[in-house]
C-alpha cells in the first residue's frame, strides 16, 4: 500500500468514526461512549507562543489544522529542516492534553465533547473492535441505534467506569511501548556501539539538556556532570532557556571554551552502552559543533583544538 492509498483508508476510517459518534449520541444522548480531546493547557501554550515570537517562528495556534499547516510551512527545505520541525512538534505537544473516552451523560456541556486534534465536534472509536474494547461498546450501541441489536444493558456510570478503565489501559500501553522501544535500542547500542551522530537540542534544563539524535531518531538527556566542564550556567532569556557550558581545555596552555546551548543547537554526540544492563548514555564529542537557527539562515560553528570555522547556510 503506497502513501496515498494509506491516507485514503485513514480518511475513511476517521469519517466512519465520526459517523458512528453522531449516530449513537443522537440516539442515546446519555449513554454514548465518545472520545474527546481537550484544548492545550493555556499557560504552557502561552509560554510556547512567546518563545516562538522571540525566535521569529510564525505558528498559527488557532486550531490543530492551522498549527499543522504552519509547522509544515515553517522551516524551508535545507538538510536540518526535518529535525527542526520534529523538535518544534515535540515542543508543541507539551501543552497538549491526552484524548480520553467518556460517557456523554457524565458531561453536561456539549462544548466539552470537542476533539481538538481532529477539530470535530463528535468523535469515537468504531473501526478497530478486534484490538480496542471501547470499539466493542460502540458497536453494541450502534447496533441498538439502527435496530440490529438488543439495547445495551449498561447504566451511565457503568459506561463511564469502562471509559476510565480504557483510558488507564491506553496510558499504560503507551508507556510500555516507549519503554520497549528504548529497551531494544539499548541492546542495539550495546551490540553495535559506540554510535556517532549529529543531534539537535530540543529542551534545556538547569543542569542538563535533551537532544534529538538525528541519525537514529531517538531522544536522550545529556547531563552536565557527565561532561568535561569547568562550570555551567543556566539562564532564561525571555522565554528562551540557555545553558552556558565552560569546557576544560583540551591541551595545556589552551584557554577554556564557552558554548551556549539553546533550542535548535546542533551537536555531535556519541551513544555508549553503560555498565548497567540495557542502559546507554549520550556524550558530546571532543569536536564541539553548535549552531542556532533563525528565519534568515542557519549559522554553524565548529571548534576543534582551538580552531574556529564559521559556516552560514541560507535557508531556502
Amino acid at each position: 500500500m503506497d502513501l496515498d492509498e494509506y491516507r485514503l483508508v485513514e480518511e475513511f476510517m476517521l469519517l466512519a468514526n465520526m459517523a458512528a459518534a453522531h449516530k449513537i449520541y443522537h440516539r442515546f444522548p446519555e449513554l454514548a461512549l465518545l472520545r474527546r480531546h481537550p484544548p492545550p493547557q493555556t499557560k504552557l501554550l502561552n509560554d510556547l507562543i512567546e518563545f516562538c515570537d522571540q525566535m521569529g517562528i510564525e505558528l498559527d495556534f488557532t486550531n490543530s489544522g492551522t498549527l499543522h499547516k504552519s509547522l509544515n510551512d515553517q522551516f524551508g527545505a535545507d538538510e536540518y529542516s526535518t529535525a527542526r520541525k520534529e523538535v518544534l512538534t515535540n515542543m508543541c505537544s507539551r501543552p497538549m492534553q491526552m484524548a480520553v473516552y467518556f460517557c456523554t451523560g457524565v458531561l453536561k456541556d456539549e462544548a466539552l465533547f470537542h476533539h481538538y486534534a481532529l477539530n470535530v465536534p463528535l468523535y469515537t472509536h468504531f473501526t478497530s473492535p478486534i484490538r480496542r474494547y471501547a470499539d466493542i461498546i460502540v458497536h453494541r450501541l450502534l447496533a441498538a441505534a439502527i435496530g440490529r441489536g438488543p439495547p445495551l444493558k449498561l447504566m451511565q456510570q457503568a459506561i463511564q467506569n469502562q471509559a476510565d478503565h480504557c483510558n488507564d489501559r491506553k496510558t499504560a500501553s503507551k508507556r510500555v511501548q516507549e519503554l520497549s522501544a528504548d529497551l531494544f535500542f539499548s541492546v542495539f547500542v550495546k551490540e553495535c556501539g559506540p554510535l556517532e551522530s549529529e543531534a539537535m537540542v530540543m529542551g534545556v534544563l538547569n543542569e542538563a539538556f535533551d537532544v534529538l539524535v538525528l541519525r537514529y531518531g531517538v531522544q536522550k538527556r545529556i547531563y552536565c556532570n557527565a561532561l568535561p566542564l569547568q562550570s555551567s550556567h543556566f539562564q532564561q532569556v525571555g522565554k528562551k532557556p540557555e545553558l552556558t557550558l565552560v569546557w576544560s581545555p583540551e591541551q595545556d596552555g589552551d584557554g577554556p571554551v564557552q558554548q551556549v546551548i539553546s533550542i535548535f543547537t546542533l551537536l555531535e554526540v556519541v551513544l555508549k552502552s553503560d555498565n548497567v544492563p540495557l542502559k546507554y548514555t549520550a556524550f558530546v564529542t571532543c569536536l564541539i559543533q553548535f549552531s542556532y537557527w533563525h528565519r534568515s539562515g542557519h549559522v554553524t560553528v565548529k571548534i576543534h583544538q582551538g580552531l574556529i570555522y564559521s559556516i552560514l547556510e541560507r535557508c531556502r
